[in-house]
């Protein structure tokens, strides 16, 4: 009886310790799964975590690059209106300054023009002037040559006639005596 006592007990032993085993064995493989769980709800949320700061990342890198686009544009905008400015304003200035020159070169133009009428009508009036003196010298000389020729005809006739005078009184003497 005692050895079948023993026996069971040992029986009995041998069982609570393999339902401990067993137990332990539970609890375990459940620690294990719940370490897994907790793993793997872990890894979720660092994947969430580095999903959520890549997309964010890209948010922020595009709205940079819009940015950045948005910027360089309206400085490039700005600076083709500031060049058609400055281009328009050149071109101005450059039609002013031919236009002046023109406008310029027109009234010296035109002084010369009015210079060479004075100077062509002085000219004229000199010239005018001079053929009226040779004119009235010519005249002048004309007269006192017809004057000349005059007085010589009217010497030489009274000379003609003191000589017939004096033939006569020398033949009327010479009949006389």
């Amino acid at each position: 009886d005692d050895d079948k006592k023993k026996k069971d007990e040992e029986k009995k032993k041998k069982q609570e310790a393999d339902k401990k085993k067993e137990t332990d064995k539970k609890k375990k493989d459940e620690e294990k799964k719940k370490k897994q769980e907790a793993d793997k709800k872990k890894k979720q949320e660092v994947d969430k975590k580095k999903k959520d700061d890549d997309k964010k990342k890209k948010q922020e890198a595009d709205k940079k690059k819009k940015d950045d686009d948005k910027k360089k544009k309206q400085e490039a905008d700005k600076k083709k209106k500031d060049d058609d400015k400055k281009k328009k304003d050149t071109d101005k200035k450059k039609k002013d300054d031919n236009k002046k020159k023109k406008d310029e070169d027109k009234k010296k133009k035109q002084e010369a023009d009015k210079k060479k009428e004075t100077d062509k009508k002085k000219k004229d009036e000199e010239k005018k002037k001079k053929q009226e003196a040779d004119k009235k010298k010519k005249q002048e000389v004309d007269k006192k040559k017809k004057d000349d020729d005059k007085k010589k005809k009217d010497t030489d006739k009274k000379k003609k006639d003191d000589n017939k005078k004096k033939k006569d009184e020398d033949k009327k003497k010479k009949q006389e005596a």
